[in-house]
């Protein structure tokens, strides 16, 4: 796998970037915050959607770019000679995830989790593995031979993946001793052989008792049987003889109802016939009142004629007061209108005036705006330029503090010639330039100022003398709508006069005389106590056709009750009933049912001794099942824990296999590389499984620790190329052609700098692609390729 090409948008501080990363010994440069690091972030992002460290995905997005601005990392890769591009991208608030995984050019994957599983199946590496095999840093690289020996240990352990093997044996030791302790548990709860023998006894006894019982229910059951067959015969007997009672007693019933309603008609008869009597005698009365309610009727028509009349008389005398008002209010409204029309001349010179005003304000106030935009934007530029001065003050002062004999911060080389250059030059741009433009944005600022003040003050003038024309225009309308409501109240007025004076001449043509309408009156009085008593008689008399309905009905159903009553006699002495032999029979059944219950208990009291003996056979028979699968559960775990242990034993002999496997290609890798960049001075370096590092020395092996420093820094470069070099073998991932190491270099003086580019030089040819990240600036000249930021 190398890598060819990687594009950046809004990617944290780079807002656009594209990098063509070529073949052979790269070196990425640039000063301390130019974003080196973040070039290799971007390619961990691209492969595996996350960054170095897990975080807040908005810290991805570049500080310049908005929530519509997407975040955009691609990278190209050959692997396999195989060209391939993966594009991750975050949109929106959200920052929604999407990826696409292309191949020669064709869309193969699509979506975030499916284009990294594509890339893992691809390269066969995860994240960590792929940051722990291709990536180094100077702290890691020295901490192969500083670190105390258990530590560093840990720390190798952790590169190959091995503390997951720890992590295993752990829990599987952990695993064993639970298994042991449940195992223990269960013997308190298993029974012993003779417990088992006792509970199997007890069950043979308790079948002998039950068996028994079974045969005293069989011989008590059928002698119940017989009992009450016997109960059951007089039983129906007793049924027989409650029908015949119940018959006699209901025909006894029918024929008193038969009697007591035949008297009740009888006595409903001798009232219907008094009522018929005394209505005949009314209807008569009736006959001789029939000519005063003629006369009754005529009066109250002549009464409704008159009180039509008074009614009329009354409207007439209401409409001539009310003309006499109307009269008065015309006069008045006519006046008012007359003052209003005065009051609202020069109406429209007034709103016309008002309009003029109105625009000429508005004009001054665009003047106005212009004005405090360009005084806004004099202000922003001033004070831009003083920040300038500012910075640059800062960094004199700087400079100051450091002295001529400083280091530079970033590459930390002497300033010496150049100190008075750097200082004078910045002296300057504060002088020659920003001062003289902040001194010309302010005599610009102060004619804007004064133009800004004459426009405003124009616009007060105008403001108040619209204000004084707006109060009379206000003032006018006011009377205005007055005048609208005088004219509409006149009209009214006018109009209500005018109908008033017809309806007064239709009302001439009508006479009223109130002595003739108290007459009328008086004759009604008089006679109504007779025409009441006629309606009254008219009333009663509507019952007269149902009463003599009624009495023909009474008639009838009399004569149908007689017959009906000689009937239910006749039917009632038919039936035969012996009271004496119904309530013997009631005596002997009630003593067979008492047998029965009796006999019924005693079976049940049986039954139930039955049941407690099948009950106490069924907890001993549990009691032995359960034992029996806790036997199983217990053999299971005991099988488990076989397993496990045999497990364990696999376990410790792969972790040896592998210590013996691992060591030895680390050195192998390592001792090749050590004598080539040595130039043959040093022939060997053995790692131990427990990854302790020795150097031979003429035939005899030191510690790494004897040698000069930068002898270690290069035995800890090889060592670390070695690791990566098995990690990939180890996981299959030998088309991996780079190696990236960042900051490597550290404090180191020069020549030991160049030490270190020529062993890159000297193990290139193994790599396709090795970068350097580092700040020294110096060193690029050593590159076959440079991407400087």
């Amino acid at each position: 796998m190398t890598l060819s090409k990687l594009r950046l948008e809004n990617f944290k501080k780079y807002t656009a970037k594209t990098i063509e990363f070529g073949e052979g010994l790269i070196g990425i440069i640039g000063k301390n915050g130019s974003g080196k690091s973040t070039i290799f972030e971007a390619i961990l992002f691209a492969l595996y959607g996350e960054a170095k460290n897990r975080g807040n995905k908005e810290l991805l997005r570049n500080a310049d770019a908005s929530e519509k601005d997407a975040v955009v990392v691609e990278l190209e890769f050959e692997f396999d000679a195989i060209l391939y591009r993966v594009v991750r991208e975050f949109r929106g608030k959200a920052m929604s995830a999407n990826a696409k995984f292309y191949k020669n050019g064709s869309l193969t994957t699509s979506g975030a989790k499916e284009v990294t599983s594509a890339i893992i199946k691809l390269t066969k590496m995860s994240k960590d593995a792929f940051m722990h095999t291709l990536f180094a840093s100077q702290k890691e690289l020295t901490s192969l031979s500083t670190l105390k020996p258990e530590e560093r240990k840990k720390m190798i352990r952790k590169l190959l993946g091995l503390e997951k093997i720890d992590f295993v044996e752990k829990e599987l030791i952990e695993k064993s001793r639970e298994l042991k302790r449940e195992i223990e548990a269960f013997k308190e709860v298993l029974l012993g052989e003779d417990e088992i023998k006792l509970k199997q006894e007890q069950i043979k006894s308790s079948i002998g008792a039950k068996e028994a019982l079974s045969k005293e229910v069989l011989s008590k059951s059928e002698e119940l049987e017989h009992i009450k067959l016997r109960e059951q015969n007089i039983k129906k007997e007793l049924e027989l003889l409650a029908k015949t009672k119940e018959q006699k007693q209901k025909l006894f019933g029918e024929l008193e109802l038969a009697k007591n309603s035949k008297s009740s008609e009888i006595m409903n008869q001798v009232k219907l016939t008094a009522e018929l009597h005394e209505l005949e005698d009314k209807q008569e009365k009736l006959n001789k009142l029939q000519p005063l309610k003629a006369e009754y009727a005529a009066l109250q028509e002549q009464i409704k004629e008159q009180e039509k009349l008074k009614e009329f008389h009354l409207k007439r005398d209401g409409i001539l007061k009310e003309q006499a008002q109307l009269t008065e209010q015309w006069k008045k409204s006519k006046a008012d209108i007359q003052a209003l029309e005065s009051a609202c001349e020069g109406y429209e010179e007034f709103v016309l005036n008002a309009k003029n005003l109105e625009l000429n304000i508005a004009v001054l106030q665009e003047s106005i705006n212009a004005k405090h935009t360009i005084e806004n934007e004099l202000k922003a530029e001033t004070a831009a330029e003083q920040k300038q001065i500012d910075m640059t003050n800062a960094k004199i002062a700087k400079l100051h503090e450091l002295g001529s004999e400083g280091a530079c911060p970033t590459c930390t080389r002497p300033l010496l010639e150049e100190y008075d250059n750097v200082i004078n030059s910045l002296v300057a741009a504060v002088k020659e330039t920003h001062q003289k433009k902040i001194e010309e944005y302010q005599k610009q600022l102060q004619n804007v100022t004064a133009q800004k003040a004459a426009f405003e003050a124009q616009k007060k003038e105008k403001e108040k003398e619209f204000l004084e024309l707006t109060k009379n225009i206000n003032v006018m309308q006011s009377k205005l709508k007055d005048l609208k409501t005088a004219k509409e109240h006149f009209l009214h007025v006018e109009q209500k006069g005018i109908k008033n004076k017809a309806e007064l001449k239709e009302l001439e043509q009508y006479s009223y005389d109130e002595k003739l309408h108290n007459n009328i009156k008086n004759s009604l009085t008089a006679i109504e106590p007779q025409y009441k008593q006629a309606l009254s008689l008219e009333t009663e008399l509507k019952r007269l056709v149902l009463v003599k309905s009624d009495l023909l009905h009474v008639n009838k159903k009399i004569e149908e009750l007689s017959l009906t009553c000689q009937g239910k006699e006749a039917e009632f002495k038919s039936i035969i009933y012996d009271d004496v032999k119904h309530k013997h029979q009631l005596e002997e059944h009630e003593s067979i049912l008492k047998t029965i219950e009796s006999k019924t208990t005693l079976l049940n009291e049986i039954k139930v001794q039955i049941a407690g003996i099948e009950g106490e056979i069924k907890t001993v028979q549990n009691s032995l099942q359960n034992n029996e699968i806790q036997l199983k559960k217990v053999q299971s775990k005991k099988d488990d824990l076989v397993d496990y242990e045999k497990i364990k034993v696999s376990l410790a002999e792969f972790k040896t296999r592998l210590n013996a496997k691992v060591a030895p290609r680390i050195s192998s890798i390592a001792s090749d590389m050590y004598a080539t960049i040595t130039k043959g001075k040093y022939q060997h370096i053995e790692v131990s499984n427990n990854f302790d590092f020795f150097i031979y020395d003429e035939g005899k092996k030191y510690p790494i620790e004897r040698f000069s420093g930068g002898e270690i820094d290069l035995a800890n470069l090889v060592l670390r190329i070695a690791i990566s070099k098995t990690l990939t073998e180890l996981s299959g991932a030998s088309s991996i052609g780079f190696l990236a190491f960042d900051e490597v270099f550290g404090s180191q003086d020069e020549s030991r700098r160049m030490e270190i580019l020529e062993a890159f030089h000297t193990i290139k040819e193994q790599y396709r692609q090795i970068f350097l990240i580092s700040h020294e600036m110096e060193i690029k000249e050593m590159f076959e390729r440079v991407v400087e930021l």
